[in-house]
């Protein structure tokens, strides 16, 4: 089964139904208190990857998304997805 989903920023995405595993931390049904977790998402279809959009108009990898990644696909790919023109917001707390 999917579900709708609908990001941060108003993409219509089909997902996956919650999952055991969600509770691990999901971006769709349980995201974990990360810095970033008010910040609209945002689906990067390109990269298979959710973002976090900052104030000022970067997309950050979603650190659960990611954790997802390292737990499915290793860490090697996680790491790889990582990768993302940064301006800091994803390392600062965030008021």
């Amino acid at each position: 089964m999917m579900e709708q989903f609908i990001t941060g920023v108003g993409q219509r995405l089909l997902v996956h139904d919650r999952k055991d595993d969600c509770e691990q931390g999901c971006v769709i049904h349980k995201p974990t208190g990360h810095s970033m977790v008010l910040f609209p998402t945002l689906w990067r279809e390109d990269r298979g990857l959710m973002e976090r959009i900052c104030p000022h108009g970067i997309g950050h990898p979603d650190p659960d998304d990611i954790a997802f990644k390292r737990r499915t696909k290793g860490e090697k790919h996680a790491h790889n997805e990582g990768i993302h023109g940064c301006d800091g917001c994803c390392y600062e707390p965030q008021d």
